[in-house]
C-alpha cells in the first residue's frame, strides 16, 4: 500500500510541475461552434458567423 501511495503522490507532483497548481480535467468534451454562450470573448465570433 505504501508503494501505491508513493506512486500516486509522485504522479500528482509531476502533474503539478507541468500544469501548475489546482484541478486539471483529463478529458474535455468538444464544444460545437453552435453552442450558445454568454461570454464576451465568444460573442464576436457569433456575429461574424451570421
Amino acid at each position: 500500500m505504501d508503494a501505491i501511495k508513493a506512486m500516486r503522490r509522485g504522479g500528482r507532483e509531476a502533474e503539478q510541475e507541468l500544469l501548475g497548481p489546482g484541478f486539471h480535467s483529463r478529458s474535455k468534451i468538444h464544444k460545437s461552434k453552435k453552442t450558445y454562450t454568454r461570454k464576451a470573448k465568444h460573442k464576436q465570433d457569433e456575429k461574424q458567423d451570421v
